[in-house]
């Protein structure tokens, strides 16, 4: 097996095997790039919310058990099967605590494709009227793919607020935002949630 048999000089039949060598490797290599890139675990991934320098959130996401669907999603998720909760970690809130709010996002309907472009989310603070805080204010890329969510499955954002309010472009802080109650609506890829009431005190 190691001696090489023909009429040819030894390194000719040995560099042909190394050659055959790498090419089967390569070949595997190959092979479980494909496979790697065709797994989908019916998860979605969002990407991170940027509102402000001073906030951010962080998504994350789960599924309920026996959700999953071998056939793959090609149509975008309805806001109609979409269901949005919204609650903040807190009622009421002394001076300097700041407030931290969870928006969790639910497949009602079949699997499809969630979009994960920042300028498919809308934070909105209010007091009575007057708008206090919003992600709109801020320059959001409507650029991102659409992932995955099966039947089911659910994304979970989190949000803190610095207690300033936004301005427009967001390049600066605003006022700080005054003692009283408030009101945060979240908007969802075209779904919205009831608000989530809470009060700042002095």
């Amino acid at each position: 097996m190691l001696q090489p048999v023909g009429g040819r000089p030894p390194h000719v039949y040995w560099v042909r095997r190394i050659g055959l060598l790498v090419l089967v490797i390569v070949l595997v290599l190959l092979g479980s790039h494909a496979c790697g890139a065709g797994a989908d675990d019916g998860s979605a991934r969002p990407q991170t919310d940027q509102s402000r320098p001073t906030v951010t959130a962080t998504p994350s996401t789960s599924t309920s058990p026996g959700g999953a669907t071998a056939v793959a999603a090609s149509v975008p998720c309805r806001p109609t099967a979409l269901r949005i909760s919204v609650t903040s970690d807190a009622t009421s809130y002394s001076r300097g605590v700041r407030p931290r709010f969870t928006a969790v996002v639910r497949n009602t309907g079949p699997a499809c494709r969630f979009p994960t472009a920042l300028a498919s989310r809308t934070w909105r603070i209010l007091s009575g009227t007057d708008e206090v805080w919003s992600t709109a204010d801020c320059p959001r890329s409507p650029d991102g793919k659409r992932v995955r969510l099966k039947a089911g499955g659910q994304v979970t954002y989190v949000l803190p607020w610095d207690r300033f309010r936004s301005t427009s472009g967001c390049a600066v802080a605003g006022a700080p935002a005054q003692a009283g109650t408030y009101r945060l609506y979240v908007t969802i890829a075209g779904a919205s949630a009831a608000p989530a009431v809470f009060h700042l005190a002095d």
